[in-house]
């Protein structure tokens, strides 16, 4: 939290000199997890999930309309997922909370009337992983296909969470329509690639009583994000001596 607050405080000075030019959002919105995997036996796969959503408060600053960077907070609370073929079911857990801090570049390009923008978005995340060094029992799991195949499944984490801190590199595009009130809504779409590995799972299969086969579920922490946001300048929510 202290880490935080000493974010926050980073960025002060931007806000109380440039009040008509900054504005707070806040954005929420789905987000799809992408995992991978290694399967001795064949029968273990791993697809786009969604576990549940991300959002939170972000600061921004505009650069004569068209070049705008954004800071913020984030709350991105990572699952993991794996399914076997012909079977409709994921194993979905929970498997790390985290605060991510963004630092994005978008350039805005008019569509129409000053009314509608389309912006480019890149930018790179930085994400605190609350789960760091957080230990976790094994799970034993059997259940029936829709074939009427029966799986014995015991999955163990090689490690919960890996790292500390991690980084995420996004690109993106978002739609803009600015209000009559000053306000903007807006619709994003980005995806966030990891550099590194940040979860392992270790997965320990048979199908009908036979062969037991090893597999590796794994993630570097990316997924694909829808986003909805509004965004009000900040020059307007301080009182007029404030401004001053």
């Amino acid at each position: 939290m202290k880490f935080i607050l000493k974010y926050i405080l980073l960025f002060s000075p931007i806000l109380v000199k440039s009040q008509n030019f900054t504005y707070l959002a806040l954005e929420f919105g789905p987000k799809f997890e992408n995992y991978q995997h290694f399967d001795n036996g064949n029968e273990l796969h791993t697809k786009p999930f969604f576990h549940s959503p991300i959002g939170g408060l972000i600061v921004g600053h505009e650069v004569q309309n068209k070049l705008a960077f954004e800071t913020g907070f984030l709350i991105n609370n990572y699952g993991e997922s794996y399914r076997f073929k012909g079977d409709f079911g994921d194993f979905t857990s929970t498997s790390i909370l985290a605060c991510q801090l963004p630092l994005r570049l978008k350039n805005r390009i008019n569509l129409w009337k000053n009314k509608l923008d389309l912006s480019t978005i890149v930018g790179y995340s930085l994400v605190i992983n609350n789960y760091y060094d957080v230990t976790s029992s094994g799970l034993y799991e059997s259940f029936s296909s829709s074939s009427g195949s029966i799986y014995h499944v015991y999955s163990e984490y090689v490690s919960k969470s890996q790292k500390r801190f991690f980084g995420l590199i996004e690109t993106g595009v978002e739609l803009d329509y600015k209000l009559n009130n000053s306000s903007t809504l807006y619709l994003s779409t980005t995806y966030l690639a990891g550099l590194s590995k940040v979860v392992e799972l270790d997965v320990l299969y048979s199908i009908n009583e036979g062969k037991e086969e090893t597999a590796n579920v794994f993630s570097n922490g990316d997924y694909f994000s829808i986003l909805f946001g509004i965004r009000y300048p900040l020059a307007n929510l301080l009182p007029d001596k404030i401004q001053d």
